[in-house]
C-alpha cells in the first residue's frame, strides 16, 4: 500500500512536470516567432561585421544589438531546459538509460552554450567605450570587444560547440521518441529532420562564411519544421497531464 502511495506521489510530480514541459513549449515557439518578427524590423536583418559596429547598435539600440548577439537564443535554450526533462521523464520507464543520456547531453549544451554568449558583457564594455574620452581607453576596450565578439557571435566558430551539442541532444531525443511510442512518432521525424537540417546549416555558417546565403535554405526549412515540433511536443506532453 505504501509502495503505492509513493508511485501515485511521483506520478503527479511527473504530470506537473509535464504541464511545465508543454507551457515551455509553447512559451519556446512564441520566442521563436519573435524572433522572425524582429527580424522584419529595422536593424533586424541587419549584418554586423565589426566591432564599431556592434558598439554602435549597442549604443543606438541594445535591444537588436543584444538579440544579434544572441539573446533570444537564451531564451529558447533557457525554455527547452523542463521540455527535454518532461521528455526525459516520459520515457524513463522504457528508455530511461538513453533518455538521461539525451538529457545530461543537453544540459551540457546549455551550459556550454551560456559561458561562449557575451551578449551581456558586450553590453557593458559597449557602455565603457561611449562613457570614456580617453584614446588609450578606447583602444584597450575596442580590443577587449573584439575577443567578446569572436567568441560569442552567432553563427561563428565561436559559439559552434553549444549549438553543435545542443543539436545533437535534440536529434537524440527525436530518436527517442521515434522509438518510445509515448508521443506520434511524426513528431520524432519531423524533430530529426528539423534538427539535422539546423545542424547543417550551423556547420555551414560557422565555417563556410561565404556560403551563408545558401545555407539559409537549411535554417528556414529547419525553423519552421521546429515550429511545428514545439507545438506537437506542447500538445504531446499536455495530454498526458490529464492521464
Amino acid at each position: 500500500m505504501l509502495h503505492e502511495m509513493e508511485h501515485r506521489n511521483i506520478e503527479v510530480q511527473w504530470k506537473l512536470f509535464y504541464r511545465i514541459g508543454a507551457v515551455s513549449a509553447f512559451l519556446a515557439l512564441l520566442v521563436m516567432m519573435a524572433e522572425i518578427g524582429i527580424t522584419a524590423l529595422p536593424d533586424g536583418a541587419r549584418e554586423l561585421h565589426t566591432i564599431e559596429e556592434v558598439f554602435e547598435m549597442y549604443h543606438r539600440n541594445w535591444f537588436m544589438a543584444m538579440r544579434f548577439m544572441g539573446l533570444m537564443n537564451i531564451f529558447a535554450t533557457s525554455l527547452m531546459i523542463p521540455v527535454f526533462f518532461a521528455l526525459f521523464g516520459l520515457h524513463r520507464e522504457k528508455m530511461l538509460v538513453v533518455s538521461g543520456f539525451a538529457l545530461i547531453i543537453h544540459i551540457l549544451g546549455y551550459a556550454v552554450f551560456m559561458a561562449d554568449n557575451t551578449s551581456f558583457a558586450m553590453l557593458e564594455v559597449a557602455d565603457k567605450y561611449f562613457a570614456t574620452g580617453s584614446v588609450e581607453e578606447k583602444t584597450v576596450l575596442l580590443s577587449a570587444g573584439e575577443a567578446l565578439f569572436a567568441k560569442g557571435a552567432s553563427h561563428t566558430p565561436g559559439t559552434f560547440p553549444g549549438f553543435l551539442i545542443g543539436e545533437i541532444s535534440s536529434i537524440l531525443f527525436s530518436v527517442i521518441i521515434l522509438r518510445g511510442g509515448q508521443l506520434k512518432k511524426a513528431v520524432g521525424v519531423i524533430g530529426l529532420l528539423s534538427f539535422s537540417f539546423l545542424l547543417i546549416f550551423e556547420i555551414i555558417s560557422s565555417f563556410v562564411g561565404s556560403m551563408f546565403k545558401e545555407a539559409m535554405v537549411f535554417a528556414m526549412t529547419g525553423g519552421i519544421l521546429a515550429l511545428v515540433w514545439y507545438v506537437m511536443i506542447g500538445i504531446g506532453l499536455w495530454k498526458y497531464t490529464s492521464n
